[in-house]
């Protein structure tokens, strides 16, 4: 089964409504691991004012707060260190 990638804009993921679909390709094979529809003019508009607007505030959190952000992303990594490795493992074992 072939994973369908969806579009994040303003908070929520969605499939593109674009007329056109794009193979997402395994680099060392060639072989097709995802397909992704490519968004219409409408949805990258609204991703470009989303992503303005999350600029916006984002900007105005103190970076005591933004650096707090990244270091609870870094713990999520190292408390998931083993799952992610094997998951990667198991990519890499699938594409040989």
């Amino acid at each position: 089964m072939i994973t369908q990638v969806k579009h994040y804009i303003d908070g929520e993921f969605t499939h593109g409504n674009g007329e056109r679909n794009i193979d997402v390709t395994n680099p060392a094979n060639n072989s097709v691991i995802a397909k992704i529809n490519c968004a219409t003019t409408a949805e990258v508009e609204l991703a470009i004012d989303s992503a303005k607007a999350a600029f916006k505030t984002w900007k105005e959190v103190p970076v005591s707060e933004r650096a707090r952000v990244m270091l609870r992303y870094q713990h999520l990594l190292k408390e998931h260190h083993d799952e992610l490795a094997t998951i990667l493992a198991s990519r890499n074992r699938q594409n040989l």
